[in-house]
């Protein structure tokens, strides 16, 4: 074993310089220019991967950059001087007290009056992200009342839990019909023979679709007694009568009325839905 597999791993190297030597015999014989495009692809393909190798970190160098832009940006930007420059162009002077406009006035610049009070001792970044997580905080609030609203009208348009609920799906009729049929084959008609050359067996094969299957199981079980039951209650017929299409209706009607008084006979409830006679043989 270990011999075939030496033998084998010698194959295999054999195999590889084959075909390192049959490639660079082959890329000899290209003409130049083939060749440069070849190089070229090559070169594009080892950038492409290196590009994709430096992403991440040229990415984070650019952040970090534009972070230190923001910031110095944002260092500069003097809040604080454009918020009290706000409040003294609407400030009230006392001597308005009086008049309805600096009422109006008071009420509606008091909120700004407390925020600046509030924030003379903070720096930018502690002001922004106050702004920041106020706004926040604000915004979760609207959504949190609109999804209670919302919560709250499908609560009410739904029923109770213990309510009874209709249930509208039925069954189809044919559902599982195919395990409720019941074939009974070569039943002889009981026939009259009139004269000698007319026909003198009629034999029919049937099948009945049951209301459940625990009448098909019971008349499968007793096919023997059935068929006697048929035989006693049928009368003799004229040979050619099975063979119309009347006489097929009234067949079928009869063998569907004796199938459920011999259901009726053993107090068994069921019926029988449907029946078809499959092939009629006149000898």
């Amino acid at each position: 074993m270990e011999v075939l597999n030496k033998i084998e791993a010698i194959i295999n190297k054999l195999l590889e310089k084959l075909g390192a030597f049959l490639v660079i015999k082959f890329f000899k014989f290209l003409p130049p220019k083939i060749l440069l495009i070849s190089q070229k692809i090559q070169a594009y393909k080892n950038k492409c991967i290196q590009h994709v190798k430096t992403f991440p970190q040229t990415i984070k160098t650019k952040l970090a950059v534009l972070l230190v832009y923001l910031k110095s940006s944002l260092s500069s930007f003097d809040f604080k001087a454009i918020f009290a420059a706000f409040l003294e162009k609407y400030k009230i002077q006392k001597t308005d007290k009086n008049q309805t406009s600096s009422k109006l006035k008071r009420v509606l610049l008091t909120p700004f009056l407390l925020l600046n009070e509030w924030i003379k001792g903070m720096s930018i970044t502690q002001t922004l992200l106050m702004f920041g997580f106020t706004g926040a905080s604000i915004l979760a609030s609207i959504g949190m009342i609109f999804s209670s609203n919302r919560i709250l009208n499908q609560t009410q348009m739904r029923a109770p839990a213990s309510a009874e609920i209709e249930v509208l799906y039925e069954r189809p009729d044919y559902y599982k019909e195919d395990s409720r049929h019941m074939s009974i084959s070569n039943f002889r008609l009981p026939v009259y023979v009139a004269e000698v050359n007319q026909i003198r067996s009629v034999d029919i094969d049937f099948i009945a679709t049951m209301s459940n299957r625990n009448i098909k199981k019971f008349l499968e079980l007793n096919e023997f007694q059935l068929r006697d039951h048929f035989v006693n209650n049928f009368e003799p017929l004229i040979a050619t009568f099975p063979l119309e299409e009347e006489g097929k209706e009234v067949i079928k009607k009869k063998i569907l009325l004796e199938i459920n008084a011999f259901l009726k006979l053993y107090n068994k409830e069921g019926n029988v839905e449907d029946l078809k006679i499959t092939y009629i043989l006149a000898n």
